[in-house]
């Protein structure tokens, strides 16, 4: 795999609808990494118990053991002998992109959506990762978007400031194929795939 190998990486908010995008793009045959699920795995392997604050932890340990694109350099490994185009969610961290960049023909695709909106979602979904009280939500959220992080930690508020693409997910609909974020994720695969 090389430069000539189409990358497109999701990064966003809490529940801003990255799952809905990858979602759209695997429909079209991208195939998929999520960082969010390797970090899981490693979190099972080292026996921690897999919550939010763990996996925040544990991106942020592995980056500064192993260097800030550890998670990169595991997402393109896994595909590396594939050359269909990859799908990698849950970019959290400005050096990420860099190595993408340098590793891949890449683009970067940001989410985000109203407060209020994403805690409804949160408050709905049922994910042991989410804590559904609003005080530890806007904890998560800000310690995602950056806050109080250290470099080699959470800086999704960095990445979305470097995203090729943004969109903002302030719609909920019943029928995906019909929604605005479906139609711009669309426009966005034909403006990528004339590049």
């Amino acid at each position: 795999m090389g430069k000539d190998k189409l990358v497109i990486g999701i990064t966003g908010t809490i529940l801003a609808g990255k799952g809905t995008v990858v979602d759209i793009l695997k429909s079209l045959g991208f195939k998929h990494v999520s960082i969010r699920d390797l970090i899981k795995e490693e979190l099972v392997r080292q026996k921690f118990s897999v919550s939010r604050a763990n996996m925040q932890d544990m991106g942020n340990i592995m980056r500064k053991k192993h260097g800030l694109e550890y998670w990169m350099k595991m997402a393109l490994d896994k595909y590396a002998n594939d050359s269909t185009p990859l799908i990698i969610e849950s970019i959290r961290n400005p050096a990420e992109i860099i190595y993408l960049k340098k590793n891949s023909k890449f683009f970067l695709i940001g989410m985000d959506a109203p407060y209020e909106l994403r805690f409804e979602r949160v408050k709905k979904r049922d994910a042991d990762l989410d804590r559904k009280d609003q005080y530890t939500f806007e904890f998560d959220d800000a310690r995602d978007k950056g806050f109080n992080e250290p470099l080699n930690g959470q800086q999704v508020g960095m990445c979305l400031v470097q995203s090729d693409f943004l969109i903002y997910n302030d719609e909920e609909f019943t029928d995906l194929k019909s929604s605005k974020i479906y139609k711009e994720v669309i426009e966005i695969y034909e403006k990528i795939m004339k590049k």
